[in-house]
């Protein structure tokens, strides 16, 4: 990864044919803004790779002077109020690696791949967002796919705990404080198992990635709050299955986390308490393979 030159762009991102604009609150020299443009430019270029483009042909992303010595990327969240524009608290005093290795820019950017579904519903919204922060970035090389897979079973492990101490229905949990974990990977859960089975019951002509391209030609940019069930109908139309309903079904009124190891299983992703490894099997190692290639 080279560094950012003198000529990098400080108040806007080009990426693909998509523009992004950038805005700075509080204090910024020259070098940071240059740094953090290309930062930008790297984690909407990761977000990009998901189906091949940025989801929006306009955005913006504030960026907001963080003081914070414990983390580079503290917060983010995307407003969605007179078009969506990502905002992302960042201090400039970490290194770029340091602040190329957060995920946090890669998951609110890819909140920008579907509408807002409400706070009530907030399993769907952060769900997609948690699954393509990691996916993403294994996409573009800036994880290995051991280190992918790992921060999967990371996540999916915490939400189970959570769903452990706290067995509530999955459509009570986004109402209910104590419930991140539980609200944030059941929902990635859900996406993994969506894409998994869109890929095996089309051959690998299909997948999660292809059919939010799809939505993104019909039906984006769309900044408004949106229905879940409208949300997920289409994406059933446009896939031509009945995936997303049916996987919806099966979380929505339970009380028990999914079942994030079949899915590992069938990828051959053993996992244990030193973490993931993968098993020697041609077959999963080509259907595993296939999430993080465009």
């Amino acid at each position: 990864m080279v560094m950012p030159t003198a000529f990098a762009s400080i108040n806007q991102v080009k990426v693909g044919e998509s523009e992004i604009s950038l805005e700075y609150q509080g204090q910024f020299s020259l070098e940071q803004k240059q740094m953090l443009s290309q930062w930008v430019e790297e984690m909407a270029s990761a977000v990009a790779s998901i189906y091949g483009e940025y989801p929006l042909e306009r955005s913006r992303i504030k960026l907001i002077r963080s003081y914070s010595w414990r983390e580079p990327v503290p917060w983010g969240e995307v407003e969605r109020w007179r078009g969506s524009r990502v905002v992302l608290h960042v201090n400039p005093n970490f290194s770029y690696q340091r602040i190329r290795s957060d995920w946090t820019a890669a998951h609110e950017l890819s909140h920008l791949l579907l509408p807002y579904v409400g706070s009530k519903n907030s399993w769907f919204s952060e769900g997609l967002a948690s699954y393509y922060q990691n996916i993403s970035r294994g996409k573009v090389g800036l994880l290995s796919p051991q280190e992918t897979f790992q921060k999967l079973f990371h996540g999916f492990r915490r939400g189970e705990r959570n769903a452990q101490r706290r067995p509530i229905r999955l459509s009570e949990a986004s109402s209910q404080g104590g419930n991140n974990m539980r609200v944030y990977w059941s929902g990635a859960a859900y996406f993994f198992s969506v894409d998994l089975k869109l890929r095996q019951s089309s051959k690998g002509k299909q997948s999660l990635s292809s059919v939010l391209k799809e939505y993104k030609n019909c039906c984006l940019p769309n900044h408004r709050v949106t229905q879940l069930w409208r949300v997920i109908d289409r994406l059933d139309d446009l896939s031509g299955t009945n995936v997303f309903s049916e996987e919806y079904d099966k979380i929505i009124q339970s009380k028990q986390f999914p079942n994030y190891r079949e899915i590992f299983a069938e990828l051959g992703v053993s996992t244990g308490w030193g973490g993931v490894s993968f098993e020697s099997n041609k077959a999963k190692e080509k259907l595993r393979n296939q999430f993080l290639q465009l």
